[in-house]
């Protein structure tokens, strides 16, 4: 209920706040833990796809290429007739019907990030916004400050003394209930600032910014993580893990077929050679 309604009570509103933010930051360390824990198995499971699949996709490629040119110095010259059939690397090793190269297979469907990308380090975790109480010394310097700041003595003129009083008033209160809020709120105004209202007001605005700030980190780290989960290549980790429970290592498995289309490549290779 907004201030200055009948029956808002500010106290209760202040504690309502709290309470939301100790929940948003309960929230905030799990979800900077969940994605913090996410980056690292990835930049894990990365790290053994470039140690055991990248090599042999950069040797495959050169190979390739090669025959590539090959081929090119080997090909007939343009005729208005049907080209004589020659020999292809597919002639050298015949897939079945389905296949797809595994290359292919890879970059296709889940379109690894760059080495740069992959390589980077997991963003530091963002501080969390502590709302907690501190050691009672905190509280009486701040306790202190305020007091030099707003006492009554220190003004000559009617209506300010009377203001300072209120304050102090409010300031005397805030101490005595051990509420650091309260005095950090109206730490942060200046004095010409202030507080025509009510300290809780104040600081009542001030958790509701704290509040927003958290609901807003929270949003962006919930995307980030949704991101991660529905990249590529957190799906190919995951076919790696179900393939492990029945005995298979995907990763092992793609090798095993780039060794195979690189036999075939060699084979493919001597017959150009020989030509």
């Amino acid at each position: 209920m907004p201030n200055g309604f009948p029956g808002f009570d500010p106290q209760a509103e202040i504690a309502r706040l709290k309470a939301d933010i100790a929940r948003q930051e309960t929230e905030l360390t799990a979800l900077e833990a969940d994605l913090l824990d996410l980056r690292r198995e990835l930049h894990t499971f990365q790290e053994r796809y470039d140690r055991l699949i990248k090599p042999l996709l950069d040797r495959l490629e050169i190979i390739r290429s090669v025959i590539a040119d090959l081929e090119a110095q080997h090909s007939p010259p343009p005729q208005l007739g049907p080209a004589p059939d020659r020999p292809t690397l597919e002639s050298s090793w015949t897939p079945p019907p389905d296949y797809v190269p595994v290359e292919e297979q890879f970059r296709r469907a889940w379109q690894v990030p760059t080495e740069r990308e992959a390589h980077a380090p997991p963003p530091a975790a963002p501080e969390t916004v502590t709302v907690g109480e501190p050691p009672e010394t905190a509280i009486k310097t701040l306790y202190r400050q305020l007091a030099r700041r707003y006492h009554p003595d220190l003004t000559t003129d009617p209506a300010e003394r009377t203001r300072r009083n209120r304050l102090m008033a409010e300031i005397n209160d805030a101490y005595m209930r051990r509420d650091v809020e309260a005095l950090r709120a109206l730490a942060g105004q200046t004095v010409d600032a202030a507080p025509v209202e009510p300290l809780a007001a104040i600081q009542a605005r001030q958790l509701r910014q704290i509040s927003a700030q958290l609901a807003e980190r929270i949003d962006r780290l919930k995307a980030d993580r949704l991101e991660l989960i529905n990249s590529d290549l957190m799906a190919l980790k995951l076919e790696q893990t179900l393939a492990r429970r029945r005995g298979r290592d995907v990763l092992r498995d793609m090798a095993e077929r780039l060794e195979r289309e690189y036999q075939a490549c060699l084979d493919r290779l001597d017959e150009l050679r020989d030509l």
